[in-house]
């Protein structure tokens, strides 16, 4: 199988790739013919986000609870980090997918306060591994013009990640791409508590807090509410992932482990979200 690149300046895409056996390239007449149907794939597709702006249900920021790593790999025979890592090479994958689609934020439950008390502390080690191996992946960050941002209890972490997740943050605060949130050591009623002991030590009148008011104490008062949650493996509970914002969320369920979640799945969630009648109690 041989490959023929074909760069077109003027167009918008930057390059499109036709595929050829043997060594007898393709006449102008077929590549003409494959361009104009990758070009018709491209405008359809263009046109359909359009349509979806004009009807308000594009999908703005969504939501991930990231399950079943364990399960996958050893159901596969993976040893040790690979379950964790698997899960983390398909974050990678998600997040380059949900930007082409354009979906500007994405939060991901990546550990909670209950995973971390009760999972073993090699499994823990490994976890942290992970989190400290994301400055290797900064480059690519900046390159693709990502914004990370982390939400967490972060006392929780030790140091070391702590200084490792903050550098990435301030190396990539002023990227205008995709922004992706880790949600980290997080359990909203400890969010919870954490908003209240914040607005008691602000001396706030409390007939005058609003529920609005209240949000900016939240870990998640810097982003958007949330338009769809997706939860994967069947597992068809909140697990306490922030309640707060999630008040008219829709929600997706899928029988996909984590690692095996893939475009076509998340196109699935698109299409299903697009098709939602939204009313927001109305």
């Amino acid at each position: 199988m041989n490959k023929l690149w074909i760069v077109v300046k003027d167009g918008f895409y930057d390059s499109y790739v036709f595929m050829y056996h043997g060594s007898i390239k393709p006449t102008t007449e077929e590549l003409q013919k494959h361009l104009h149907v990758y070009i018709v794939t491209q405008l359809d597709r263009l046109c359909q986000i359009f349509y979806n702006f004009l009807l308000k249900k594009m999908i703005n920021h969504l939501w991930i609870i990231m399950d079943w790593n364990r399960r996958w790999a050893k159901k596969r025979g993976l040893p040790g980090l690979m379950w964790h890592k698997s899960g983390a090479e398909n974050v990678r994958k998600i997040v380059k997918l949900a930007d082409e689609k354009w979906i500007k934020f994405i939060t991901l439950w990546a550990l909670s306060t209950d995973n971390l008390k009760k999972r073993n502390e090699k499994e823990v080690k490994w976890i942290i591994k992970l989190i400290n191996n994301i400055e290797n992946y900064l480059s690519e960050m900046i390159e693709n013009g990502l914004k990370l941002d982390v939400i967490w209890n972060i006392k929780e972490l030790p140091q070391e990640s702590q200084n490792v997740l903050n550098g990435v943050i301030n190396k990539t605060k002023d990227n205008t791409g995709i922004v992706v949130t880790i949600a980290l050591i997080y359990w909203w009623q400890d969010e919870i508590v954490r908003a209240t002991k914040k607005i008691i030590k602000s001396w706030i009148n409390p007939d005058l807090l609003t529920k609005q008011e209240f949000r900016k104490y939240l870990d998640t008062a810097k982003l958007p509410i949330v338009d769809i949650i997706v939860r994967t493996w069947w597992d068809i509970r909140h697990s306490g992932f922030m309640l707060y914002d999630s008040e008219y969320s829709e929600y997706y369920f899928t029988d996909k482990k984590w690692p095996e979640f893939d475009e076509d799945e998340l196109n699935k969630v698109i299409n299903i979200f697009n098709d939602r009648n939204r009313t927001f109690g109305g």
